[in-house]
C-alpha cells in the first residue's frame, strides 16, 4: 500500500490549515477599502464642482480665446488709449513718457510729446557698479499755432530722491533752443542729465508760474 506523500514528504495525507477570520477582518484589507471609499468620494465631489461651474457659465472662456489673451469676462477699459490729453495754465497735466499733450497757452498751442530716457549701452553694462547714469529725453513740439515761449531753463527734473536737476537742453542734433515755437514744422529738443536709477518726473514750465506739463518716467538699466 502506497501512501500519497504530502509536500513535506511525511507520507501522510495533509489537510490544509484553517484560516482564522476572513479577508475583510484583516487590518490591511480594511485600510484598502477605506482608501477606495475616500477616493470615490473625492472623485464625485470634483465631478459635481465641474458640472456646477459649467452649468453656471461664470468665467467660461470663449471659443476664440488664445494663450496670452485677456478673458472675455474681465471688465472692459473705459479710458481710451493713445488719446491726446489737454493742458493749460489753469489745468496742468501729469502724463507719462510717450504721451502727447495738447498744450494751450494765451499766445498759442502745440502738441508736446516726450520720449525717454535713453541710457547709453556702456552705462547699462556697468550697472550695478553705477547708481547714476546719463539720461536723454526727446521732447517734440508739433502742430504749433500762434506763439509759445521756449527756454532751456523751463525744463527741470525731479528724481525719486526728491533732488531737483536742471538738465542740458539743445536742439536734437545740436544747436541752440529757439526762443519760441510758432506755426512751422515740428521742433525736437534733446534734454539730458545724469540721474539716479529709478523713477522721476520731467517738468516743462513755459510760464514762470508753475509747470504746465509733467511726465513721469523710470530710469531702467536691466
Amino acid at each position: 500500500m502506497v501512501l500519497n506523500q504530502t509536500q513535506d514528504g511525511s507520507g501522510e495525507h495533509g489537510s490544509p490549515q484553517p484560516r482564522i477570520g476572513s479577508r475583510a477582518g484583516r487590518p490591511g484589507y480594511r485600510r484598502y477599502v477605506l482608501a477606495a471609499v475616500l477616493a470615490c468620494i473625492a472623485a464625485a465631489t470634483a465631478a459635481a464642482a465641474v458640472s456646477a461651474s459649467a452649468g453656471s457659465g461664470a468665467h467660461r472662456p470663449t471659443a476664440g480665446a488664445r494663450y496670452g489673451g485677456l478673458p472675455s469676462w474681465l471688465p472692459k477699459a473705459t479710458i481710451p488709449v493713445n488719446r491726446i490729453v489737454r493742458a493749460s495754465e489753469r489745468h496742468p497735466w501729469l502724463a507719462i513718457e510717450g504721451d502727447t499733450v495738447d498744450v494751450t497757452l494765451a499766445g498759442g498751442s502745440a502738441d508736446v510729446t516726450t520720449v525717454g530716457p535713453q541710457v547709453p549701452a556702456a552705462d547699462v553694462a556697468a550697472v550695478p557698479l553705477k547708481t547714476r547714469v546719463p539720461c536723454t529725453f526727446d521732447v517734440t513740439f508739433a502742430r504749433g499755432a500762434g506763439t509759445i515761449p521756449l527756454r532751456a531753463a523751463s525744463f527741470t527734473i525731479i528724481d525719486e530722491l526728491g533732488q531737483l536737476h536742471h538738465p542740458k537742453v539743445t536742439l536734437l542734433g545740436g544747436g541752440r533752443v529757439p526762443a519760441r515755437i510758432g506755426a512751422g514744422g515740428p521742433v525736437t529738443l534733446s534734454v539730458s542729465a545724469v540721474l539716479p536709477v529709478g523713477a522721476g518726473t520731467l517738468r516743462w514750465a513755459p510760464l514762470p508760474t508753475k509747470p504746465i506739463v509733467s511726465w513721469d518716467f523710470d530710469v531702467e538699466v536691466d
